[in-house]
């Protein structure tokens, strides 16, 4: 590797001579690398996984108009900044360069202070992302957030396994929200589509940083990325837990997300009457997708054994269930 980092190293003229090279494991796509120059830069090196964006190119292009829209027009917010190569190009063989914007992130949050502050960081991103003009940006994975498609996935697999009659139960319930906007695409914006805790960058005093990870930032769903959130920021534990009796929401965690994120975003009557039955959905969503990818064998979402996708996909069963445990006592806490 280290041959390969200090060919990408000159293609991006970066100067310097490479002192450390870490592999990040935190994601769940990409294969990610932290390299440090004796020029005392650090740099994110990162192979982009084209079996999951089929069109790189086009990812960056959506980066590059939303990283200029943000400096632009929310010059206080940080955002990422990729390096071109000397013909101009922002890859190379498929990987790219960025600044390693120094924070870190985490699976799971317990401190609600924190909470409540990462949830005014994701609501003020997607509050500024909206403005972009939805034709500006490219769809890079078709069917992205395509509830319904996903449930429609998972039952032309015909398993017998009892998670899929649980998520074939909850088919309608699920898909309640996509059709919704399905049925009122003028209410599509710019989002983030993969709104989690890992995605948000927190300094050493727990205060946000910045947002990370826009690869999916296109055409979306608004409640989604607020589903999405509260998803990752309300449950006691990470989606690979598993000993099910540690998954659950915690009302707390919930609460102190939503007060930051209603501090930064406006809603409509109807669209404000979404943003609980988006938790479920986009939660019951990642099951389907998690159950469905163990099915095929593993292919979309990177893991250490080949029952780890099951046992997310029970993971996120288990807490979508708490989701609808409590969804009336959520909806009372907006």
């Amino acid at each position: 590797m280290e041959l390969l980092f200090e060919t990408i190293r000159q293609v991006f003229a970066l100067s310097g001579e490479l002192t450390e090279a870490v592999r990040l494991t935190e994601g769940g796509i990409h294969d990610t690398y932290r390299i440090r120059l004796d020029t005392g830069k650090i740099y994110i090196f990162q192979k982009m996984h084209t079996g999951v964006f089929r069109n790189p190119e086009a990812v960056m292009q959506n980066i590059m108009h939303v990283t200029a829209y943000l400096e632009n027009d929310n010059p206080e917010m940080q955002t990422l900044h990729f390096y071109r190569t000397d013909s101009g190009a922002y890859l190379y063989q498929n990987w790219r360069v960025m600044d390693c914007i120094p924070g870190r992130s985490c699976k799971i949050c317990h401190d609600l202070n924190q909470i409540r502050k990462a949830g005014a960081m994701f609501g003020k991103f997607q509050n500024a992302v909206s403005g972009i003009d939805a034709n500006r940006l490219k769809p890079v994975i078709s069917g992205f957030h395509d509830t319904r498609n996903y449930f429609d996935q998972l039952l032309n697999l015909h398993s017998d396994l009892p998670e899929a009659q649980i998520l074939t139960k909850w088919q309608e319930q699920a898909c309640e929200v996509f059709d919704y906007y399905q049925k009122h695409k003028n209410l599509l914006k710019i989002t983030h589509n993969d709104m989690k805790c890992s995605n948000l960058l927190f300094d050493s005093s727990g205060n946000p940083v910045a947002v990370i990870d826009l690869d999916t930032v296109m055409s979306g769903i608004p409640v989604y990325d607020f589903g999405d959130a509260v998803r990752s920021f309300a449950s006691n534990t990470n989606s690979s837990e598993p000993d099910l009796s540690k998954v659950g929401l915690n009302l707390d965690k919930f609460r102190a997300f939503a007060s930051g994120w209603l501090s930064q975003t406006e809603y409509s009557s109807e669209e404000r009457k979404l943003l609980i039955p988006a938790v479920f959905s986009v939660t019951a969503e990642l099951a389907v997708r998690y159950f469905t990818d163990y099915l095929q064998g593993n292919l979309y979402f990177k893991t250490d054994n080949p029952e780890q996708n099951l046992i997310r996909a029970r993971n996120q069963i288990r807490l979508a269930q708490e989701i609808l445990n409590h969804q009336s006592e959520m909806e009372k806490s907006l």
